[in-house]
């Protein structure tokens, strides 16, 4: 699909009496993927000198994995928690809730609307406040710069003063347009210094969910076309800075599926070769704390052979079950195990950098995939990894046998404003109860349902294309921002 935000590729082979210099802020594990292990790192340090600031830099693993002489791994910078600080690390987060809200463009309603459900349920006034507020300032370009010159000048990001000015990089990169405050802070800390800012977009659902971003950097890079307008249409980023690139942590599933031997995969693994082999992925469990009830009417209706067929049912867990403080959902899932279920465990590597798991995970999980009949979720990335390697999805949209809040419910992922748009494309199935779930897959199982047409449409809506080039493009789009502020600057 040809774009209008396609950059060309650049020249990447010139002499350099100073080498260009990036540094990539990686604040956690799925932006370590996307930008260190994607290949996009690898092009870079062939041009260019690295600086990668990530909180688990001194650990032994992550420094020995990145030991390349053109990549200098320094820790993230803290603020001297003093009381000052730390009230103003309070105020910030109380500021970032309502700006994300107030200021956010009233057409993306539907998602924080049903995200603020509990609120409104339990402080009606403030709530209702909050609505009119969004309704005026939300569409006011005016009041959104004056608020994030509020932010800017309150919470500067002086913590990076020091690496910036040891480094002096060409170009700081981030992994969210300010979504994430460390983010926010590096991205206002290099615009103190002068220096160019692009953010490489890790998730689908940034610009959609998390309501208005704290502040911007100069340039943005984008999975899609479908991307570029919602920073276009919701945010009001300007159309002349933003750049088709693709998703690089999607580019390995380019052609895989056609040089995947399934039989010999299955049979390594312990799938039997007469079974329809379903993956169920879970999603964090503070967006969905009852899944754990879901997965175990599924496990019951497999061992209840329920299904036309034999099934086995392999659950992969979400790193953020493995560490931290949703580790103790681990234990539950894990005796769900038995002859026809397996449960995996991703291995996250870290304890600093959150949800940090080896490269190889990728292609375990594209083997996963392409090995699979059908994988299920209630809400995930997992549907457009499917949909790369021609796997059909099940979106799971029951919540078990108990009762739940609207705001809990995993219905609620219908009208989120991302997962609608993906919905659409009718590349995927939603199962509204248990009983959907057997139908939809056992269709799917008996061949009764073709998905080529909607698979390839949830790939071109999400992507543009899958070509396994997008790293280098991305790559070759950050080489020449850097190389633009590295003339300008001199």
């Amino acid at each position: 699909m040809n774009t209008v935000y396609e950059t060309d590729e650049i020249e990447c082979g010139r002499a350099m009496s100073r080498p260009t210099r990036i540094l990539l802020n990686i604040t956690h594990g799925f932006q370590a993927r996307m930008l260190l292990r994607s290949g996009i790192s690898e092009r870079l340090a062939r041009h260019a000198r690295l600086i990668v600031v990530s909180p688990n830099a001194n650990e032994p693993y992550f420094s020995k994995e990145f030991s390349n002489p053109q990549i200098c791994l320094e820790p993230t910078p803290q603020l001297v928690p003093t009381p000052v600080n730390k009230l103003f690390n309070r105020l910030e987060g109380e500021l970032l809730g309502v700006r994300q809200y107030w200021l956010m463009s009233p057409a993306l309603g539907k998602t924080l609307n049903i995200k603020n459900e509990t609120f409104r349920r339990l402080h009606p006034y403030r709530w209702l406040v909050s609505r009119i507020g969004n309704q005026v300032f939300g569409r006011s370009p005016l009041f959104r710069q004056r608020w994030q010159h509020v932010e800017r000048s309150c919470f500067p990001g002086r913590e990076f003063d020091a690496v910036l000015t040891a480094h002096r990089p060409d170009l700081v990169v981030t992994g969210t347009p300010g979504v994430d405050p460390r983010d926010a802070h590096l991205v206002r800390a290099a615009h103190r210094h002068r220096i160019t800012t692009a953010t490489v977009m890790l998730s689908w659902d940034n610009l959609t969910s998390k309501g208005y971003v704290s502040d911007w950097p100069n340039h943005l890079l984008v999975w899609s076309d479908l991307m570029a307008e919602e920073a276009i249409h919701y945010h009001g980023f300007p159309r002349g800075n933003i750049h088709w690139c693709g998703a690089a942590q999607f580019d390995h599933y380019s052609g895989f599926r056609e040089a995947f031997d399934r039989d010999t995969w299955r049979k390594a693994h312990g799938v039997p070769t007469d079974a329809g082999l379903i993956v169920y992925g879970t999603i964090n469990p503070a967006i969905m704390p009852h899944e754990l009830e879901v997965v175990r009417e599924i496990v019951s209706a497999v061992r209840g052979k329920r299904f036309s067929r034999p099934v086995y049912l392999w659950i992969r867990l979400h790193p953020q079950i493995v560490k931290g403080v949703y580790a103790r959902s681990l234990e539950p899932y894990l005796q769900l195990g038995g002859p026809d279920v397996h449960v995996e465990v991703p291995p996250v590597q870290s304890g600093q950098l959150a949800w940090d798991l080896p490269k190889a995970d990728s292609q375990h999980l594209a083997s996963l995939l392409a090995a699979a009949d059908i994988v299920a979720t209630p809400c995930s990335t997992l549907v457009i990894d499917a949909a790369c390697v021609g796997t059909p999805s099940i979106n799971v949209f029951f919540d078990g046998p108990n009762s739940v809040a609207q705001e809990w419910s995993a219905r609620r992922f219908e009208v989120y404003t991302h997962y609608a748009k993906l919905i659409a494309t009718g590349g995927i199935h939603n199962a509204y109860s248990l009983d959907d779930f057997i139908r939809l897959a056992n269709r799917s199982l008996n061949g009764e349902i073709s998905h080529t047409e909607g698979l390839r449409a949830i790939v071109e809506q999400q992507l543009n294309r899958l070509d396994g080039n997008a790293g280098a493009r991305t790559a070759d789009m950050l080489l020449k921002l850097a190389r633009q502020s590295e003339h300008e600057s001199r």
